[in-house]
């Protein structure tokens, strides 16, 4: 599977930076998880990854905060056919920015797309969802912002199998003890502690940013 950071507060040269995340999976299916916080920048970003926005399959939003949901018009208006898929926690505007495209929620984990799964609702400060996604190197588990706690996400794909990296929104996490043994580690976004997390595993720590492109 190809993973492309989309959006995030530090960009490569040639993207554009900006308070927010996005990423896109490409496997069978393509999966954009999460949207950034401007349309105009996730058409930049987009853009310059050469993705044409017309061939996502599945757009995921991991929580109701602009900084996640803010380019979501954007894909509503240059994609005919995905599926957005929210928690029931979302309120009226995401749903308006989706028009015309299909929305739908989920109230439990299960796999949205073959080798891409969520964990449905994860409680905590709001409600969140990450997605975890089946590699032949072990389950990566994306996150948009985790404020339930990385721990938490990771324990709600648990019976996934065991976990090769986790990257996205660390936000204040700080129980790094959880992350032992966990061979990539990729913190961007909101993540408070990235430099505490690079010392702690310099073998694990991964630096991404906009226009970073992974392969699992």
């Amino acid at each position: 599977m190809k993973v492309r950071i989309i959006c995030d507060n530090r960009a490569m040269e040639g993207y554009q930076a900006d308070w927010g995340f996005a990423c896109l999976v490409e496997a069978e299916e393509n999966v954009l998880f999460d949207t950034g916080a401007k349309p105009s920048v996730l058409q930049h970003n987009m853009a310059a990854s050469n993705v044409d926005p017309g061939t996502v399959d599945y757009i995921v939003l991991s929580h109701d905060h602009e900084d996640h949901t803010g380019g979501l018009p954007y894909m509503s208006s240059s994609n005919t056919k995905a599926e957005v898929i929210v928690l029931p926690s979302f309120g009226r505007l995401v749903r308006q920015q989706a028009a015309p495209l299909a929305v739908r929620e989920i109230t439990a984990a299960g796999e949205i797309s073959p080798g891409i799964h969520s964990t449905g609702p994860v409680q905590g400060p709001m409600p969140e969802q990450a997605i975890a996604l089946n590699t032949d190197q072990g389950v990566v588990i994306i996150t948009g912002c985790a404020h339930p706690g990385v721990d938490v996400l990771m324990e709600a794909v648990s019976d996934l199998g065991a976990v090769h990296a986790v990257l996205g929104g660390f936000h204040g996490f700080s129980n790094f003890s959880a992350l032992e043994g966990i061979p990539f580690l990729a913190p961007c976004h909101c993540t408070q502690h990235t430099q505490e997390i690079a010392d702690r595993f310099p073998e694990s720590y991964v630096e991404i940013m906009a226009g970073t492109e992974l392969e699992f």
